[in-house]
């Protein structure tokens, strides 16, 4: 009896090992699938370092294997003979299906997603999933529909990681075990549970591996070195700030602090704009790639609207602080990026006491609104609006006409912004209004009754959209230009975040898929002139309330771009790396050292100078250093408004 226990413990232990090993295969090769499906996002990258990145990947991969296959895993090398048990055996098997189909789902997801965040999923998975406006339903069936072919990859891999559960059933139980075999199991679970520690902490490294780990490997390429069950696990758990002391709080508060007094226009401006009114339009997801504008080399552009009317206005070379719709609003409003794995208005700080672009203008007289024409609710943008200061809110439930419904994020852009123009002509002077636009977002549907010129004919359904923006804004100016309050009143047009998807190398990169147009149109007192500067969206909010010449202290993590005096700075967070610049070098960090450092004017992020021994990038880092602790702390402390 006793060597029939031990070749059925050869069998069991064969299983594991070629369950194991067989998911290993799938993760890697899911996880390579987002740089396969996506070879445009990463133009520069040599043969060499693919096979580097890979291999490195494995590391993680193998933490996610452990993890997600810790009930097969512990279940299997318990010492109880139940384990042979055969209702006992298929619970683990569908166990062990359900699990790592989970995992590789979520890599093939990645695939798409990646194209509108550059960078693997953490909590954006669960703040889509926990909403509750229309969005989604529509939005699963435009997926499915565009992007068939991932369903059915992943439907092939679902019916191999059933075959390999087939082929890998332990045989029926036996009936007698001795003392000796439940030592040996025993001693077999301590040490199978000592490796899967091991294995999930990547080594025996003092400290385990995380997000920032991939960093070691790659700061350009670190979506290719993790995969996304990894990064949703130890991204979304590592969204709680750390407080930081590089510098006291006394010294720091004489360095650099986010709370603005004095505001001072010394530039850019003609005369008095007091009492003016503000209308803030935020394009959704049009980068300056596609603007021709920012583009002369061009030969047809996209924006010929657009392109008028930045020639007649104030325009930055523009940065936005994140990579989605829901992180802009907090930038653009409270000057307060989303520096962290998960967006602001997601995060436990998102119930922080803030002081919104529209509660400061609402102490000086103002009336405020946000009109949106997407399903009311949808990312936030009700209860963020709110939070900021607006009072009013237009969006589809308003607008009331589902005959201009685009199916899947609410009304079109072209009627939607003619019945912005009428409500905002509803409001007393003066007011503050901010539009937000939907059209130009995935699935980039057109209404029957747009045509699009016939020269785009052979053009990307997104480029299409874009178009049909632009004519949207030029019907929706030539609407306002007819009311009394036009020429009293502030236009500042920016982006929520860039492109979706890049044409052109130098928009391919870490800097270039965060450009974003940013103007200031308002002839009567604004100066038009394109200014060789970067701006952020965090400047937003501190510079309309100084051109309106509000006497009041702000809170920003911005700069007013009117006061020449305050120098350019801009900060982002992705893949764990933080990104910041000083308007002349743009630089990489993983919060404690510098991982790059380029020319700003470098487009291609091309040349690495950061050992050049002409500069010392000392004083760089220090400006970093100061803005992420005033940051942190900051979050932490509840300490991001003005006591008043």
């Amino acid at each position: 009896m006793g060597s029939v226990c031990k070749n059925r413990e050869i069998e069991l232990w064969k299983m594991l090992v070629i369950r194991l090993s067989s998911m290993l295969l799938l993760l890697a090769l899911t996880r390579w699938c987002l740089y396969l499906f996506n070879t445009k996002s990463f133009p520069d990258i040599s043969s060499s370092e693919l096979y580097k990145l890979f291999f490195n990947g494995l590391r993680f991969d193998i933490n996610t294997l452990i993890i997600y296959n810790s009930p097969l895993i512990i279940l299997y090398c318990l010492p109880i003979r139940y384990k042979f048990n055969k209702i006992y055996k298929k619970i683990v098997d569908i166990i062990f299906v359900v699990t790592n189909s989970v995992a590789v789902a979520l890599n093939l997801i990645d695939v798409i997603y990646f194209r509108w965040l550059d960078k693997r999923m953490c909590s954006e998975l669960f703040t889509f999933f926990k909403g509750t406006d229309d969005n989604q339903g529509g939005l699963i069936i435009s997926f499915i529909t565009q992007f068939w072919y991932m369903f059915l990859l992943f439907f092939i891999l679902l019916f191999v990681i059933i075959l390999i559960m087939k082929k890998t059933k332990v045989k029926d139980s036996v009936s007698a075990f001795n003392l000796v075999w439940y030592i040996k199991q025993s001693i077999v679970f301590v040490a199978v549970i000592a490796l899967s520690v091991i294995g999930i902490r990547g080594g025996f490294q003092l400290i385990p591996i995380s997000m920032v780990t991939a960093t070691n490997y790659t700061t350009k390429y670190a979506p290719l070195v993790i995969n996304t069950p990894f990064s949703i696990f130890y991204g979304s758990s590592s969204a709680t700030l750390d407080n930081i002391d590089f510098f006291d709080n006394e010294e720091i508060e004489e360095l650099y602090t986010p709370i603005h007094k004095d505001l001072n226009n010394n530039r850019f401006i003609y005369g008095e704009a007091e009492g003016y009114n503000v209308v803030l339009i935020i394009l959704e997801g049009i980068g300056q790639e596609m603007i021709g504008y920012y583009n002369t080399e061009y030969k047809q552009s996209l924006t010929p609207f657009l392109d008028s009317l930045f020639k007649e206005s104030l325009t930055f070379d523009g940065m936005s602080n994140g990579r989605r719709s829901i992180e802009s609003l907090p930038s653009l409003m409270t000057g307060i990026p989303s520096l962290m794995s998960t967006d602001y208005p997601s995060s436990k700080y998102a119930s922080n006491r803030i002081d919104g672009l529209g509660s400061v203008l609402k102490r000086h007289g103002y009336s405020t609104t946000f009109l949106h024409g997407g399903n009311n609710g949808s990312m936030n943008f009700y209860s963020t609006s709110k939070s900021n200061g607006f009072d009013d809110y237009y969006g589809r439930n308003e607008y009331n006409n589902d005959n201009d419904y685009d199916g899947t994020w609410g009304i079109y852009d072209m009627p939607f912004l003619q019945y912005s123009a009428e409500k905002i002509n509803e409001y007393e002077e003066p007011f503050a209004a901010t539009i937000y636009l939907l059209s130009s977002h995935v699935p980039y549907s057109l209404p029957d009754d747009y045509k699009v010129p016939d020269y785009l004919s052979n053009n990307t359904p997104f480029e299409k959209t874009i178009r049909y923006v632009d004519d949207a804004l030029l019907l929706f100016f030539k609407k306002i230009t007819q009311y009394e309050w036009f020429d009293n009143t502030i236009f500042v047009i920016v982006s929520d975040h860039g492109n979706s998807e890049h044409h052109y190398d130098k928009y391919r990169n870490i800097k270039g898929a965060y450009q974003i147009p940013i103007a200031f149109y308002s002839p009567n007192i604004i100066k038009k002139e394109r200014v060789d500067e970067i701006a952020q969206q965090t400047d937003i909010n501190i510079s309309i309330l100084s051109i309106l010449g509000i006497d009041e202290d702000v809170f920003s993590f911005g700069r007013n771009l009117f006061d020449s005096i305050q120098k350019p700075s801009y900060t982002s967070f992705l893949n764990n790396i933080y990104q910041y610049s000083d308007g002349k070098f743009f630089m990489q960090s993983d919060g404690n050292n510098i991982q790059a450092v380029y020319d700003i004017k470098d487009e291609n992020l091309s040349n690495n100078i950061i050992k050049n021994e002409l500069y010392d990038w000392s004083d760089l880092d220090k400006e970093f250093k100061l803005r992420l602790q005033q940051y942190n702390n900051r979050m932490n402390r509840n300490k991001t408004y003005i006591e008043k």
